[in-house]
């Protein structure tokens, strides 16, 4: 197999969701080495793939435990929105009261480092 431009390689994982009847998913490593014909995904490459899926509908996201997910862009259109002045009029405060934020800062990373917070994204 030859090497794959990153547009025809984001048209053959458009396919793979296609043919897996699925709105998002998990793909490998090896199955974009595998659609591309490369055996080293360098960052250019992946960059240049995430923008030509993005140009046709898909979002590519790394994923913190290997691989990749791929999901229609489509699935946030009917998304509620989330603004920061009806969700964080604490944290605005905090913000704009024009002391240290440190604190604030902490408690967010403490979040981001608690497990029962990862378990809820899964």
């Amino acid at each position: 197999m030859s090497y794959q431009t990153a547009e025809e390689t984001a048209l053959l994982l458009y396919q793979l969701l296609e043919n897996s009847n699925q709105k998002r998913g998990r793909v490998s490593e090896a199955t974009i080495r595998r659609l591309s014909g490369r055996t080293l995904l360098r960052n250019k490459f992946l960059e240049d793939l995430k923008g030509c899926l993005e140009d046709i509908g898909l979002i590519l996201i790394e994923l913190h435990r290997g691989g990749f997910g791929l999901m229609r862009a489509s699935l946030l259109e009917g998304a509620p929105a989330i603004t920061a002045k009806k969700y964080m009029k604490d944290e605005l405060a905090t913000l704009n009261n024009g002391v240290t934020n440190d604190d604030l800062f902490e408690k967010i990373r403490s979040q981001l480092e608690d497990p029962v917070n990862e378990a809820d994204d899964s």
